[in-house]
């Protein structure tokens, strides 16, 4: 899990610095980007909410909202679907 939250995080770190130096891949990185974090950090808090049993649904918990807001982070600014597409558009450019 760990692993693959610093993976997630050093690509929206490159997404940043591509839209920082307005590289012209900016628009595929932010998408790849988008898409790996929040798909990846999903997959991160769902782990945890399993380790957690029954009681990481509870409101006493902080993952509880985690994984709410997880699940709309992969709908706002773009479906993880569109962006797939994005990607797709640039790559075949």
């Amino acid at each position: 899990m760990a692993t693959d939250l610093e993976a997630a995080r050093l690509m929206v770190l490159r997404g940043a610095w591509a839209i920082d130096n307005d590289h012209p891949e900016k628009t595929k990185w932010c998408a790849m980007a988008k898409r790996l974090a929040t798909d990846a950090c999903f997959h991160i808090a769902d782990e945890a909410l399993q380790l957690h049993g029954g009681y990481g649904y509870l409101k006493d918990y902080p993952l509880e909202r985690i994984v709410r807001d997880l699940r709309v982070h992969r709908i706002l600014e773009g479906t993880n679907e569109i962006m797939r597409v994005i990607i797709a558009r640039e790559m075949a450019k």
